[in-house]
């Protein structure tokens, strides 16, 4: 069976091609249209395709539009417009008022007709609608392996559950339990990032400034707010979500940080409290989630899922002794979770495939694409023997080098084929990429990628788990090795490291490896290639990136080019 997967009603639109119960392709719009997250979440855009996507992937794919036989959108109208309810603080026109529902569900009806107008054809027989929460639930379940895992989705909110606690029963996903909108760990995340003086996107600043917290200045508010660390009960009157209204956290928090204020001790309180009361949420959750299945492996998706910090909590502390995050937890992981969803029943056999997760399926280019990408940016490249010994050389000559290799990943986090590295022994890296290269605050932390047969050396990893791979955990350096790896320690003295195999990403295993060849380190520092935009995708993104920012030199390919003078800048 071939199914084409398609999340886009919210953000991080995304498409997915699965067949037979592979996933053969996926990937976000994001990288095609350069703009942050695809589009922003409004109530009229629910039937804005990402078209470039669902090109790519049937591309990718092989497959003529008439081969597809199941279209799932990760999204179900029908639940929507049941559990549906008038919001005391929504916005009027908007979100949570009765006439932006009347608006959003009129966008979610034109979906079907946009897919029929793009495919030139009418897909109204094969189209379906998937849960929001089981299409990010069969995203994480369908990859790990274990047909009898449990199964944990968090996010801001789906049709108008906010959770959603389930298990696995062979090819089966059954709901359990759900919370429901305003008991969302999501939006709590996004009113206090707006409330920190970030945009309600910018949860990833948020967590590298709890570092810098104590969290038990506020533990009292978050008493209030929440319920504290007992059964989650948001006080939807105090966080107003779908209002710019701060009025009443202003009086617990203090006031709301402008873009441009200062950052104050006081906002990084506020932070870790957050981060404090985030950890305690998701292991009720996970105890509460293990009492009603209780299974070995717990499948973990949605948004809060990229909380590095509260994975390894759960990791550690929580109940299961495995713990499986897909490389895409968030609403661009929907796409490909709605088509394995979907094409169960076909399928041979009693329980889920073990396909792994999918990593590496964006787009690929070829020796011609790269040369004449060089040639329109007015750069000569060299062509070099062994693209893996010398961008190893030039970072341990302290050079930051865009690594641009193979097909783009999947996910929100560079994963070695559309990365910027960097040495980790420099302890001044940290403060030139945040300033020069990624022009963001100073507080904010960057990553290693380590070799995967070497990170217990230098890391303390607590229970395995694949996911390492994804750049989803933050652990513990070990104390013995910390001095060596400045650039990539956070304050609390962790990292969110990614583990490389040599299955996995041969070539950059292998970088990484005559890096330690030539420092005894085996890491590198690792991240997304880009600047303030989505991550490259297309050489021509690259060169540009490169041409506005202060890396040292590019390698796409084989092909590499360099900045040769101090006064480009």
């Amino acid at each position: 069976m071939n199914v084409l997967g398609i999340n886009c009603v919210f953000h991080e639109s995304s498409a997915a091609v699965v067949v037979d119960g592979v996933v053969l392709a996926e990937v976000e719009e994001e990288r095609f249209n350069r703009v942050k997250h695809a589009k922003p979440a409004r109530v009229d855009n629910a039937h804005h395709l990402p078209a470039a996507a669902i090109a790519h992937c049937l591309r990718v794919a092989g497959l003529e539009a008439a081969a597809i036989d199941v279209i799932a959108c990760s999204f179900d109208p029908g639940i929507r417009r049941k559990a549906f309810s008038n919001d005391p603080w929504g916005d009027p026109g908007g979100w949570g008022s009765e006439a932006g529902e009347k608006e959003f569900l009129r966008s979610l009806e034109r979906i079907p007709a946009a897919v029929s107008e793009l495919l030139a054809m009418d897909v109204t027989d094969r189209f379906r609608w998937v849960p929001h929460h089981m299409a990010h639930g069969a995203s994480t379940y369908y990859s790990a392996g274990d047909d009898k895992a449990a199964v944990l989705v968090v996010d801001g909110i789906g049709e108008f559950a906010t959770a959603m606690l389930a298990g696995g029963y062979g090819k089966e996903i059954r709901l359990l339990e759900e919370l429901h909108y305003p008991d969302s760990v999501g939006f709590v995340w996004e009113k206090l990032s707006s409330h920190l003086g970030f945009s309600e996107y910018d949860a990833c600043k948020v967590m590298g400034l709890a570092a810098y917290g104590d969290a038990t200045r506020y533990s009292g508010a978050f008493e209030e707010l929440t319920g504290g660390d007992g059964p989650l009960r948001v006080r939807s009157d105090l966080f107003r979500f779908r209002l710019d209204d701060f009025a009443a956290l202003e009086k617990l928090l203090g006031q709301r940080r402008g873009p441009q204020d200062p950052l104050g001790q006081r906002h990084a309180d506020v932070a870790a409290a957050l981060q404090h009361w985030t950890d305690q949420t998701i292991l009720n959750l996970a105890g509460r989630l293990y009492d009603l299945h209780p299974a070995s492996t717990l499948c973990y998706a949605g948004g809060v899922a990229l909380n590095c910090s509260t994975n390894w909590v759960l990791k550690e502390k929580g109940p299961f002794s495995r713990v499986h995050i897909p490389p895409a937890p968030h609403d661009g992981g929907t796409a490909a979770g709605a088509a394995l969803w979907s094409c169960q029943p076909s399928l041979p056999g009693a329980g889920p495939s073990e396909t792994g997760a999918t990593v590496y399926s964006g787009p690929a280019y070829t020796e011609t694409e790269i040369t004449a990408a060089f040639a329109a940016a007015g750069l000569i490249p060299r062509r070099s023997t062994d693209i893996a010994a010398e961008v190893a050389r030039r970072v341990a000559d302290g050079q930051i080098v865009g690594w641009f290799q193979g097909a783009m990943e999947i996910g929100p986090r560079a994963l070695g084929n559309r990365s910027l590295i960097a040495d980790p022994r420099d302890p001044g890296m940290r403060e030139l990429l945040n300033r020069k290269v990624k022009h963001r605050e100073d507080f904010r932390p960057f990553a290693p990628s380590v070799l995967e047969e070497r990170a217990r050396d230098w890391f303390e990893l607590g229970r395995d788990s694949e996911s390492y791979r994804y750049m989803l955990y933050a652990c513990p350096a070990r104390p013995e090795r910390a001095a060596r790896i400045p650039a990539v320690l956070h304050v609390d003295g962790t990292s969110r490291i990614q583990t490389v195999s040599a299955a996995q990403n041969p070539l950059y295993h292998r970088m990484i490896s005559c890096f330690e060849g030539i420092t005894g380190v085996p890491m590198v520092l690792n991240t997304s290639f880009n600047d303030s935009e989505p991550i490259v995708c297309s050489p021509e993104d690259a060169l540009a990136t490169f041409a506005g920012t202060r890396i040292d030199a590019v390698a796409i390919g084989d092909h590499i080019a360099e900045r040769h003078t101090a006064e480009e800048w």
